[in-house]
């Protein structure tokens, strides 16, 4: 990721809230976005939804990390959870505070980065970073979503893989794009990311691999962790402690670096 965490909080405080509100807003829609011209909209709530219905949250508790406006708080109020919600941007909290200072099912909505989440340990019976991860400090993040997390709670966790096919030029467009822009970005090593989960206690309960940009909207996966893919859905139950990540993710993927060295030969 390039630049420091100042940057990349003040990067989150200006305009993206307006950018990701009109993101979302388009998701439902047919066709290709409207926002970024020709690009595959992002996935709409109804994926999010699958998923849930076929690994059910504990009951109880959780905490929503990146939770913007609390997009997502209507679907976990609907499964009967107390919610709480952090994101790194100010604009996004005050958005969130408007909306739900006042629901009773909501029970703190705070600024706070993933990398240090304000609550004690094992306090949630649930956590989610959805849309989000990519845009973390993965070694650092991963550990406090844990952290916070109670043994056999829930991780409900997407990211974008490093190693993408070669010929999905959207992707390559959205990760060159971003870049240019300053948007934090992060590609994760799954491979390494699921040994060191395995490795730390912790199963895997549910995953999904979506193969090229846009198949995460159409929710177009596989079970199987194939040799190449853009993003990816994981489902993790806590073990008996934490541990400890290294090496989890790089600022360009694989994929770039290959098309760049192959360019400059």
């Amino acid at each position: 990721m390039t630049g420091d965490r100042s940057s990349r909080k003040r990067y989150w405080d200006a305009q993206y809230t307006a950018y990701w509100k009109k993101r979302v807003e388009e998701a439902s829609e047919g066709g290709t976005s409207s926002v970024i011209q020709g690009d595959p909209k992002t996935e709409d709530d109804s994926v999010y939804e699958r998923v849930f219905a076929k690994t059910p949250t504990r009951a109880g508790s959780l905490l929503d990390v990146g939770c913007a406006w609390g997009r997502m708080f209507p679907l976990y109020k609907a499964m009967g959870l107390d919610v709480c919600g952090v994101d790194i941007s100010e604009s996004m909290i005050a958005e969130a505070m408007r909306a739900w200072s006042d629901d009773p099912d909501v029970k703190s909505i705070q600024v706070s980065e993933a990398e240090s989440l304000p609550f004690e340990d094992a306090f949630f019976d649930n956590v989610a970073i959805l849309a989000v991860f990519d845009a973390t400090y993965q070694n650092e993040a991963l550990g406090e979503l844990l952290r916070v997390l109670k043994p056999g709670g829930h991780l409900y966790l997407t990211g974008k893989g490093h190693f993408y096919h070669k010929d999905d030029k959207p992707a390559l467009d959205a990760e060159i794009g971003a870049r240019r822009k300053g948007h934090p970005n992060y590609f994760t090593d799954v491979s390494k990311l699921r040994a060191q989960l395995a490795d730390n206690g912790h199963e895997i309960l549910a995953s999904y691999y979506f193969p090229r940009r846009g198949d995460f909207a159409s929710f177009t996966y596989v079970e199987e962790p194939p040799e190449r893919f853009y993003e990816y859905f994981l489902v993790i139950q806590k073990g008996p402690s934490v541990g400890t990540y290294h090496n989890l993710a790089e600022a360009e993927s694989q994929t770039y670096l290959d098309q760049a060295r192959s360019g400059a030969d």
